[in-house]
């Protein structure tokens, strides 16, 4: 393996940062591999330790690695996520820049028509993945609805994951999970079990039709199950203390 240069610039951290990033993309270092270890890294940059661990939090904090402790420790490549795109909307929600209004929105401009075009390039395998997926969403009511709407929620992430498209796949994921771990959690006392199969069964509809591979009722079915999710939110956060909890939560603003 190709050693690290050694650094004598006044920004150590970011240097040693930059030149790790590029071995990463570069593809010198591949997902699942380890990197030298900081010993080994502080003696080939020629930089303290504390430089190094600066270097190495900031590339974890961009999704490139993974530190893990005890026997296997060290910091490993890690497979592209969008863990750094849902970091950024959670920081502008709690900044007030970004409300759940806003995201429901943005939903609804995307998730319809990912439906639309997942009703024509769907495969068996995929199919299989979202029935088990919903079967286990339904199965976890009786246990815990809230692990079970956790599951459910995932549905169209997967959908999404359908098109291959690595930017849609992303910005669905960090869309849906910006908001949804904490307003499942708040509202868990006021959706009971009845409302939590009959979003499960909107979202079997929704299946049902891209099974068919009819594209436009996935889509209108889609939006039709965005609406009344938003509608379901807005009658239970109406509620003044339910809208502080939220934002005493994650300081997610609700809306407008």
């Amino acid at each position: 393996m190709t050693p690290f240069n050694s650094v004598k610039k006044a920004s150590l951290a970011l240097e040693v940062e930059a030149q790790i990033k590029e071995s990463i993309i570069s593809g010198r270092y591949n997902p699942g591999d380890k990197l030298p270890s900081e010993r080994e890294l502080v003696e080939q940059f020629q930089v303290s330790r504390v430089t190094v661990r600066e270097a190495l939090r900031s590339i974890q904090h961009l999704g490139l690695i993974s530190i893990k402790r005890g026997i296997q420790a060290g910091a490993y490549v890690s497979d592209p996520d969008s863990g750094p795109i849902t970091r950024s909307f959670q920081n502008l929600i709690a900044m007030g820049k970004v409300t759940s209004t806003d995201l429901i929105d943005v939903r609804l401009m995307i998730e319809p028509e990912v439906a639309r075009i997942a009703a024509t390039q769907h495969t068996d395998e995929d199919i299989t993945m979202l029935c088990e997926l919903l079967d286990r969403a339904e199965r976890q009511v009786r246990f815990s609805c809230k692990e079970a709407r956790l599951i459910n929620v995932h549905f169209h992430n997967e959908v999404a994951k359908i098109i291959k498209n690595p930017i849609l796949m992303f910005i669905s994921e960090s869309v849906t999970q910006s908001f949804s771990a904490v307003l499942i959690e708040i509202t868990r006392c006021e959706i009971n079990e009845e409302k939590v199969l009959e979003l499960i069964s909107q979202h079997r509809e929704i299946l049902s039709s891209i099974i068919d591979k009819d594209a436009e009722n996935s889509w209108r079915l889609t939006r039709e199950h965005l609406l009344k999710t938003r509608e379901m939110y807005a009658g239970i956060l109406l509620s003044g203390e339910k809208n502080k909890n939220l934002k005493t939560a994650s300081g997610i603003p609700i809306g407008p």
